[in-house]
């Protein structure tokens, strides 16, 4: 095993000491207990003798999406369908802070585990609820995973391009903001527990995040029944606004969203003509003549190289940039600086690329404290560290209780 030394298991992290129990599987879980540890935060991921099932979304044999999102968390694995893995669940909530689960709603009760009982073993702990639809409503019951709520929840509809089918998104999106969603609700009740003593449930779904993302469409289908067109590349309060294609089969994104932006895009493409005329100096004025608008930037645009478009518009200070691919993110100088890939020793393959932290903490900052682990890892440390000393340990081992 490589010497993991870029691994920093004895830093302090804004959340050291804050202990969290992660029951869940799959991407929305997995995102928030993530966030929190690298804060700083002890993560119990319990798994079952099989593992959170991200074990088995693999690329080319290895499981990035596990490596990634469970980096800086310890494994215990237990066997949930034993009333005795039952008790030593409710053992290790004793002495946690925050417990997160995305089952299906019911399910936590059918264990042994219902929100009554974990609260008389823990009066302050938050209890984080993981669904699609949320814990209450007619959708409660329904499986709810990522796909189903992108489309229900209006992404998709406006997704694409009007003469062509919806379109989904390329990435478990709704899931990833829902992560970041509980991990921010689990920190306001952390403090609201510590000040008050009283813990709390968060029913947390992957509906309303991804939702609110949309904007005011409720607003908006209110006011006057208006309903999203499908136009991914054009919003109506933005003209103009787009991707454009280059002279070398590159593309661009230009956004002109606030004065004097739209001013200096017609000055920059040779009508500055056009900003005395009120059909164009006015947002409503643009929206209405918009396909034209388009048109004039999209001729300018594409008899340049993308490296050409991007030089000519930062010089006349509007605000635009290059499409990118994987390819170029990591190589791009600005993105290598800010650390948004790292990459780190692995044990399987020697070194591994993964996603860096989404902020930055100027006095306690995120840290990699672990790689991701092994089913059943720390089984035996977790167990140690509630009082299960080894003969016990083994009892339980040879039991099928837990697994090592």
């Amino acid at each position: 095993m490589p010497n993991l030394s870029n691994y920093k298991p004895n830093e302090f992290g804004a959340l050291s000491g804050v202990r969290i129990i992660d029951l869940s599987r799959l991407i929305c879980g997995n995102v928030m207990t993530m966030v929190l540890g690298d804060l700083g935060a002890e993560v119990w991921k319990i798994e079952s003798q099989s593992g959170d099932p991200l074990r088995e979304w693999h690329h080319n044999g290895i499981s990035t999406y596990w490596k990634q999102l469970s980096r800086n968390k310890k494994s215990i694995s237990i066997n949930l369908r034993s009333s005795d893995g039952i008790i030593l669940i409710l053992k290790l909530i004793e002495t946690a802070s925050i417990i997160v689960e995305n089952f299906r709603p019911g399910t936590l009760e059918k264990m042994g585990l219902s929100p009554e009982i974990i609260f008389k073993h823990n009066p302050k702990i938050i209890i984080v609820r993981i669904s699609g639809w949320g814990q209450v409503g007619p959708y409660s019951s329904r499986p709810g995973f990522g796909t189903l709520i992108e489309g229900m929840c209006g992404l998709a509809a406006a997704n694409g391009f009007p003469d062509r089918e919806p379109v989904l998104p390329p990435g478990p999106i709704s899931d990833t903001m829902a992560g970041y969603a509980a991990a921010s609700a689990a920190l306001a009740a952390f403090h609201h527990a510590n000040t008050s003593g009283i813990g709390q449930i968060i029913d947390q779904s992957l509906f309303m995040p991804l939702f609110i993302s949309q904007g005011p469409q409720s607003t908006n289908f209110k006011i006057n029944g208006a309903i999203r067109e499908r136009n991914s590349n054009a919003v109506q309060y933005s003209v103009p606004r787009g991707i454009f294609k280059t002279s070398d089969d590159q593309y661009v994104s230009l956004s002109a969203s606030m004065d004097p932006m739209p001013q200096r895009v017609f000055k920059a493409i040779g009508k500055d003509e056009l900003n005395l005329d009120p059909k164009y100096s006015t947002a409503k004025g643009r929206f209405e003549n918009k396909k034209e608008i388009l048109d004039m930037v999209a001729n300018f645009i594409e008899k340049m190289t993308q490296k050409e478009v991007v030089s000519f518009f930062e010089n006349a200070e509007v605000t635009i940039a290059p499409i990118y691919d994987i390819s170029q993110i990591i190589e791009d100088p600005h993105f290598v600086e800010s650390n948004m890939v790292v990459d780190l020793l692995d044990e399987e393959i020697g070194r591994i690329s993964v996603a860096g932290f989404s902020n930055k903490l100027s006095e306690t900052p995120s840290n990699f404290y672990y790689p991701a682990p092994k089913i059943g890892e720390h089984t035996k440390e977790i167990l140690k560290s509630i009082g299960i000393e080894d003969e016990k340990f083994f009892e339980l081992l040879n039991a099928n209780i837990v697994y090592d």
